[in-house]
């Protein structure tokens, strides 16, 4: 169920920001994407009594921004919001990974049991797709319209972000820690 919700929890608010955009507007679709990523993770809740904190993160951040866009009446926080985010979970994680300390473990820990080594490679491999999706986004919504940038997000950046982390399988499979290895 937790790969289920995992892919719930990353495609359904893309969904629900690409419709609410289409049919009203950018602030529209930012608060039906938010409001569908809280629910997600206040049913997880319920269900398991556990929280995940990395989308938790990710939709407190969003809604700060998106109540910035909505005071000054400017969708640009709701664009720049993605390319912050990233920058500074990109910053996050490879400063983590130039002191040794996996942070991508704090986030994902609960859900993968994974050597130090892994944990260090993936940090450093997620901080820097995470920089390049920053520019990747700069520059897309200085180019587009509010309803191109939203196509290129969810046509564009939500797959290449599926095939990065389809990529890094091999790698999360190889580091694994199992039962044996952990009673060594």
């Amino acid at each position: 169920m937790k790969p289920f919700l995992s892919v719930l929890l990353e495609t359904l608010p893309l969904v629900a920001l690409f419709v609410g955009t289409s049919m009203f507007s950018l602030y529209i679709g930012a608060f039906a994407a938010i409001l569908s990523s809280a629910v997600l993770i206040f049913y997880q809740y319920v269900k398991d009594k556990s929280i995940l904190y990395f989308p938790l993160f990710s939709t407190l951040i969003s809604l700060v921004f998106l109540a910035a866009a909505f005071i000054t009446e400017e969708t640009i926080f709701i664009k720049i919001q993605s390319s912050l985010f990233n920058i500074s979970f990109a910053g996050l994680l490879i400063f983590g990974w130039a002191q040794n300390y996996p942070v991508m473990r704090l986030f994902f820990g609960r859900q993968f049991l994974l050597t130090h080594e892994t944990w260090m490679k993936l940090s450093l491999r997620w901080g820097l797709f995470f920089v390049c999706l920053a520019i990747a986004n700069e520059a897309a919504w200085r180019t587009f319209t509010d309803e191109g940038w939203v196509n290129i997000k969810v046509f564009v950046f939500a797959p290449a972000t599926a095939l990065f982390m389809a990529a890094q399988i091999p790698l999360t499979l190889k580091g694994r820690v199992t039962e044996q290895s952990s009673k060594d």
